[in-house]
C-alpha cells in the first residue's frame, strides 16, 4: 500500500526518492493531503529516517539553545506529531 500510495512522490524533508543513505522507501504516515478519506497531493510523504533527523535536530537545538520549556516540548512532539498537518503518526511511521 505504501508504494502505491507513494509511487512518483518524493520526500518533503530530502527532496529524494529513495533516501541516498539508506536506500529506504517513502511512508505517508499522517493525514497530511487526506480530504474525505482519500490521500492526495505531497503533503506528507517522507522517509522514517528523514522524520527522525529532523525531530532529534530540533530537540538537541532547543536543548543547546536552553529554549524555555513551552518550545522545547513543542520540538519533542516532532517524535510523534507531523509538524504539518499536527495529527499524530500512525502505521509503520509510529
Amino acid at each position: 500500500a505504501c508504494a502505491d500510495d507513494t509511487r512518483g512522490q518524493t520526500c518533503y524533508i530530502c527532496m529524494e526518492a529513495v533516501h541516498s543513505r539508506t536506500r529506504e522507501g517513502l511512508v505517508r504516515g499522517c493525514a497530511c493531503g487526506d480530504r474525505d478519506g482519500v490521500a492526495s497531493g505531497r503533503t506528507g510523504i517522507a522517509h522514517v529516517s528523514c522524520l527522525a533527523e529532523q525531530a532529534k535536530i530540533l530537540v538537541a537545538e532547543a536543548e543547546e539553545n536552553n529554549l524555555e520549556y513551552k518550545v522545547k516540548s513543542r520540538r519533542w512532539e516532532r517524535w510523534h506529531t507531523c509538524s504539518l498537518c499536527e495529527q499524530e503518526y500512525h502505521g509503520v511511521v509510529k
